[in-house]
């Protein structure tokens, strides 16, 4: 079987073959396919060499294949019926020949002589077709790069200065044809009490490229574990625990605070699976008023003992006899 690239003259073209399709291609792929050959085996610069023959190819096999009418005869009657021309209802079609100049169809389809490989990408892109026929040009931009800022409880609290490096291409050239990968930094200003999930955004910092306007750069940010609290929007949550004697008569709990405190929590109460002891103004500061802050709220985990002597279950009986106690709701 003969390589479509080294036909003798006897042998036919198949222009499918040329362009490495299949009869059933789109019209897409066959611009495609066109425009990947036309700059592989370009005269000049191409990256196979110089192959100007294979280049005349493929710009005539793009034409027929293009063109509905050529494409309609060639696959009825092949490569003879359309260079001998065939007879319609409307008259003799004429044969089809070659101009014989490939830059011809080089420059018809791309426009410019130095065009960008990703053009024809922009096709399948029913928005950007929408925005050309608007007068909108062709350059979109690209969907936002997000990248989670992960912040210590600590870093929430006091506020901080976060420096982060990131690479990015960018043009290398005053053209804006060629880029190369470069370092940036990012400095990003932590406020106290900043909220989980705050969107920090630096425009257009994205990747450089010649069609496209560059994505901006959305730093999330996300709360990274503590070892006690536990974050919910400005108050902070943690849970301690106590025995069950603790629970009934009361205790003291000291608790080591983010800026570096100890605080000493009475618990006078009785302690329910369901109570909780709210300390006012001891949670993050609120971002727009820095000096106020929200609560802590504590939770208990009430250790019961693993056994208990027949003497000591009839102290705690006649210690919680029910005629002799006043049943209060919780409270806090």
């Amino acid at each position: 079987m003969c390589s479509p690239f080294c036909c003798p003259p006897k042998c036919h073209i198949d222009y499918y073959g040329v362009l490495r399709l299949t009869r059933d291609c789109t019209d897409l792929e066959i611009k495609k396919a066109f425009r990947r050959l036309a700059i592989d085996y370009h005269p000049v610069g191409g990256k196979n060499g110089d192959f100007l023959d294979v280049f005349t190819l493929v710009a005539e096999a793009y034409e027929v294949l293009s063109d509905p009418l050529k494409r309609s005869i060639y696959d009825q009657y092949g490569e003879i019926g359309l260079k001998i021309g065939m007879p319609s209802p409307h008259g003799q079609i004429p044969p089809y020949v070659f101009h014989g100049n490939p830059m011809q169809t080089y420059n018809e389809f791309f426009g410019s002589e130095s065009p960008y490989a990703d053009l024809l990408d922009f096709l399948e892109d029913k928005q950007l077709l929408e925005r050309i026929t608007k007068g909108q040009g062709i350059n979109r931009k690209d969907d936002d790069f997000e990248i989670s800022l992960q912040l210590q409880l600590i870093e929430i609290f006091r506020g901080a200065l976060k420096k982060l490096k990131f690479e990015r291409l960018v043009f290398a050239d005053a053209e804006k044809t060629f880029t190369k990968i470069e370092e940036k930094i990012f400095t990003i200003k932590i406020e106290p009490g900043l909220k989980t999930g705050t969107k920090i955004v630096f425009p257009e910092e994205g990747n450089q490229n010649p069609t496209t306007i560059p994505a901006d750069i959305v730093f999330i940010t996300a709360d990274t574990p503590h070892e006690t609290f536990q974050r919910e929007n400005d108050n902070l949550l943690m849970t301690t625990s106590v025995t069950l004697n603790e629970a009934l008569t009361g205790t003291v709990i000291k608790i080591d605070t983010l800026d570096a405190r100890t605080l000493r929590i009475p618990i006078t109460s009785i302690i329910t699976p369901n109570y909780r002891k709210v300390v006012a103004g001891e949670g993050l500061p609120l971002m727009h008023e820095p000096t106020r802050r929200g609560d802590l709220v504590i939770s208990f985990l009430i250790e019961f003992p693993m056994y208990l002597p027949v003497t000591s279950k009839n102290y705690v009986r006649e210690a919680l006899d029910e005629t002799k106690l006043t049943i209060l709701p919780d409270c806090n």
